[in-house]
C-alpha cells in the first residue's frame, strides 16, 4: 500500500496526461512557504521529453520537475498560485508536440554526429599532414630547430601516429615547422649583404671554394645539431648559417664572406691545409715564415 501523508488542505493536484500515475501528496515548507509535492509512481519518457521540449520552461515555471529524493521521478510542486487548468493546457500542448520534438532532436543528433565525424576526419587529415611535414623538416632541416626540447616533443608526437594526436597538437607541430623555416629565412636575409671584414678575401674564387668545403666539413661533424657542447661541428650561433651554406651548390663572394665569418670561430677544427686555403697566412704566420727564412 502506498504511504499516506496527512495534508492540512485540499490541493488541486496535477492534471491527467502523459500516462502519469501519482502517489499521495506530501506537504512541505520551502523557504517558509507551504507547498504540496506530488511524485509520480514511475518514470516517464514522455514526461522527460515534454520537459526538454518547447513547453518545458513553462511546465517548470508552474512547478513540474523531478523528485531528487525519489530517484528523479516526475513531480509537481504545487504552490499557492498553482492553476490546474493552466497546467492541463500546457501538459496537453506538450503531449501533442512530442512527435515533432523527437523528430527535431533526432535530426539534431544526426547532424551533430555527422559534424563530429567530419571533424574527426579533418583532425586525422591535419595530423597526417602535420606529421609528414614535421618528419620532412626534421630530416632535411633539423639543424634549424633551435630548441632541443622542441625536437624531442616532435619526435614523441610523430611516434604516436595521426590517430593519437589532438587537433591542437597537430597545429603545434605545424607551428614548429614554420618556426624552423623562419629561422632559415632569417639567416638567409642576414646573408644578403657582404660581411665587410671578410669581403676582400671572400672575393677570391679559390677562397669561395675552400670556404664551401670547410662549411661542408663542419656540417658533417654537426650530428648533434649544436645541441651538445663538444667542440665538434657548428656552435649554436652558427649552426643554421653553416648548414645553409653547406647545402648550397656553391658560394658567391657575399655568401663566402659569411662562411669565412662562421668558419673563423671554428678554425681549429679545420685541417691545417684547408685552413690555409680558407684564411691564407695571418700576420703571425707571415712573421714566423719570415723568421724561418
Amino acid at each position: 500500500m502506498p504511504e499516506l501523508y496527512r495534508t492540512t488542505r485540499d490541493w488541486q493536484g496535477p492534471p491527467e496526461g502523459l500516462g502519469l500515475e501519482w502517489q499521495p501528496p506530501r506537504e512541505l515548507r520551502v523557504s517558509g512557504v507551504l507547498k504540496c509535492l506530488w511524485t509520480a509512481e514511475a518514470p516517464s519518457q514522455d514526461y522527460d521529453d515534454a520537459l526538454a521540449g518547447p513547453e518545458g520552461r513553462h511546465l517548470k515555471a508552474i512547478g513540474f520537475s523531478h523528485d531528487r529524493m525519489r530517484s528523479g521521478l516526475p513531480c509537481l510542486w504545487e504552490g499557492q498560485d498553482y492553476d490546474r487548468e493552466q497546467a492541463a493546457v500546457l501538459l496537453n500542448t506538450a503531449a501533442r508536440g512530442l512527435a515533432a520534438h523527437r523528430e527535431r532532436v533526432a535530426r539534431e543528433r544526426a547532424q551533430a554526429a555527422a559534424a563530429a565525424e567530419r571533424r574527426r576526419a579533418e583532425d586525422l587529415a591535419l595530423a597526417e599532414r602535420a606529421i609528414a611535414a614535421t618528419r620532412e623538416s626534421l630530416r632535411t632541416q633539423g639543424w634549424a630547430w633551435a630548441v632541443r626540447d622542441d625536437v624531442e616533443l616532435a619526435e614523441r608526437r610523430i611516434a604516436r601516429g595521426p590517430a593519437g594526436l589532438e587537433r591542437y597538437q597537430s597545429e603545434h607541430l605545424l607551428d614548429l615547422v614554420v618556426r624552423a623555416q623562419a629561422n632559415i629565412d632569417r639567416a638567409m636575409r642576414a646573408m644578403e649583404i657582404p660581411y665587410e671584414p671578410e669581403a676582400e678575401r671572400a672575393a677570391l674564387p679559390e677562397v669561395q671554394a675552400a670556404a664551401h668545403e670547410g662549411c661542408r666539413l663542419l656540417t658533417a661533424r654537426d650530428a648533434d645539431r649544436a645541441s651538445v657542447v663538444n667542440k665538434s661541428g657548428w656552435g649554436r650561433n652558427s649552426t643554421v648559417r653553416g648548414h645553409i651554406l653547406a647545402g648550397l651548390p656553391a658560394l658567391n663572394a657575399v655568401l663566402a664572406s659569411h662562411a669565412l665569418r662562421a668558419l673563423r670561430t671554428h678554425r681549429k677544427q679545420l685541417p691545417p691545409e684547408l685552413a690555409l686555403r680558407v684564411f691564407g697566412l695571418d700576420l703571425p704566420d707571415l712573421l714566423a715564415a719570415a723568421a724561418a727564412a
